[in-house]
């Protein structure tokens, strides 16, 4: 009797197991491989945007959409970065942009620093956004002498723009709809006892 159970235990404990991994999606496993950058006139005419800017913001992207079952929607992960532009030679007239790069590690993203300057080449990929990736010329702005030299003197932004997120405001916005949605429910269910 006591074999018995062992065994309805494990078996169970393997039925949930293998029920779990219906719900687990993949992570596709990927290694960045780069061929030499070419020189910085080249890799301006490859480039849809190049500028110059000093990061204002990072937020990692989540795509909570990959989470359920069954979703074939490509997701697209790494980071949305918000750039003040400083100079700028092509693909960019506004005073500040928004580039995507991937993760980093394996995924080939440039770990971007909040206040650091940077030069950045992007092109439009996937999801129709610049994005930049380790591949590409993009370097900090100090680092980046030989391509400032070569490029030589960048426009300045002509048209305003404000991308900055305001975190308070998103949160006040989830916060209000989260209400909104408990009190119907309450009402909802107030009313229907009723």
């Amino acid at each position: 009797m006591m074999i018995f159970r062992n065994v309805q235990g494990i078996l169970t404990l393997f039925s949930l197991v293998l029920l779990f991994t219906f719900f687990i999606q993949p992570f596709p496993a990927s290694a960045c491989s780069c061929v030499r950058p070419p020189d910085p006139l080249t890799a301006k005419d490859q480039s849809a945007a190049v500028f110059t800017g000093k990061v204002l913001q990072v937020h990692e992207r989540t795509d909570w959409l990959r989470w359920l079952p069954f979703w074939d929607r490509p997701e697209r992960g790494g980071f949305d970065v918000i750039f003040e532009v400083q100079s700028t030679w092509k693909g960019v007239d506004q005073t500040q942009v928004q580039i995507v790069t991937s993760g980093l590690g394996g995924a080939c993203g440039i770990p971007f620093q909040p206040g650091q300057e940077y030069l950045v080449y992007a092109s439009y990929w996937e999801l129709n956004e610049l994005e930049t990736n380790i591949c590409t010329r993009t370097a900090i702005k100090s680092d980046a002498g030989e391509d400032l030299q070569a490029l030589g003197a960048g426009a300045i932004p002509i048209r305003s723009a404000n991308l900055v997120w305001n975190d308070y405001l998103f949160t006040g916005i989830v916060v209000m709809i989260s209400v909104g949605i408990l009190f119907y429910f309450f009402w909802y269910q107030t009313k229907r006892r009723r």
